[in-house]
């Protein structure tokens, strides 16, 4: 009888909270390439078209321990032991004069249908350029091709948000979703506001226009979204504990959580629901950091089953720069859903 009764008030409770309390649950962590000896990759934006094949777009040094960054694409061809990469492909460099002069980095690729100046082009990219050796002065800026390998071509209206402050961080790290034929949802992190989103009629280039920024609250780090058909994905740079690692702008957790579908966007991030991490325990790694969503060529969840974060890590010491490789953690949605059910 007390076992019936304390089964009673359990199943009460959880009818009352709406869901049973969901279990972390923990990935599965895999290396997928590397740019070589000297060389680094991170930041990454990686698409799977309709044969399954994958697109990584990611930054890297193109001269062997020189820090300067390009874009790069590497290309996953599905095979029966898992992905096998071709090496990677220099597509998009520094400009000789301008805003993006010094870096260019944080790529993200989009199918997307757009005309300029009478050309039609179905690949857009957005990147982050900046001008000072000091990282601040970030901006945003476009790139497009009429092929997903390339060639990109640049914008000449760069950048598209910009950032009047010579002393601050600017703006950057952006992940477009396309919520229409006509429209981008891009994602990016702001020094003025913190984790901003906007929306952006980009269908004609010769006619550009931006909608207003809005900020989700409590989003600390890198923060890289997707959607999906029910809810609202997140994966974020955090750092934990971080009082004895070198470089402290580094982090060390990357993190998956999410709100449903018809929850607020702008939610404070402090109410986002965890789903696990990837942390020095998991990978093996002190650092684990600039996450991003394996998605379609237009930014949405492949399927609510598995969740696929790309990222980097890398060691500590004088040596940590050139470990940055990168890989990938599964996690199982299907069962983080279904816990306790």
């Amino acid at each position: 009888m007390k076992k019936q009764i304390l089964q009673i008030i359990f199943l009460l409770g959880a009818t009352l909270s709406g869901s049973y309390a969901q279990k972390e649950i923990t990935p599965e962590v895999n290396y997928e390439f590397s740019g070589g000896a000297g060389h680094y990759n991170y930041a990454p934006s990686v698409i799977q078209d309709e044969y399954g094949i994958r697109y990584a777009f990611v930054c890297q040094n193109l001269e062997p321990f020189k820090i300067v960054d390009y874009v790069y694409l590497y290309k996953g061809i599905p095979t029966k032991n898992g992905y096998t990469w071709q090496p990677g492909t220099r597509i998009l460099d520094p400009s000789d004069l301008g805003w993006d002069i010094n870096h260019i980095c944080d790529p993200d690729v989009r199918r997307f249908r757009t005309t300029y100046n009478g050309e039609t082009y179905e690949y857009i990219m957005t990147y982050l350029g900046t001008d000072q050796w000091d990282n601040f002065h970030n901006q945003i800026g476009l790139a497009i091709s009429k092929n997903i390998e390339g060639p990109y071509i640049k914008f000449d209206k760069n950048p598209i948000i910009g950032s009047s402050s010579r002393t601050t961080w600017g703006v950057g790290q952006s992940t477009s979703i396309v919520l229409n034929d006509s429209t981008l949802r891009i994602f990016y992190s702001n020094s003025n506001g913190g984790f901003t989103y906007r929306d952006a009629v980009m269908n004609n280039l010769n006619n550009i226009r931006m909608g207003p920024e809005k900020y989700i609250k409590n989003m600390p780090g890198n923060n890289y979204p997707a959607f999906s058909g029910k809810n609202v994905y997140m994966v974020s740079e955090r750092r934990v504990d971080m009082d004895k690692l070198i470089p402290t702008w580094v982090g060390n957790v990357a993190q998956l959580s999410y709100i449903p579908l018809g929850q607020d966007l702008s939610t404070d991030g402090s109410k986002w629901t965890k789903i696990g991490a990837v942390t020095p325990r998991e990978s093996g790694f002190p650092r684990n950091h600039n996450p991003g969503i394996l998605t379609d060529e237009k930014g949405y969840m492949l399927n609510d089953d598995e969740l696929i974060m790309y990222f980097t890590p890398a060691v500590t010491g004088a040596n940590w720069l050139w470990s940055y490789d990168m890989y990938s953690a599964r996690f199982d949605l299907k069962k983080y859903f279904t816990n306790g059910k």
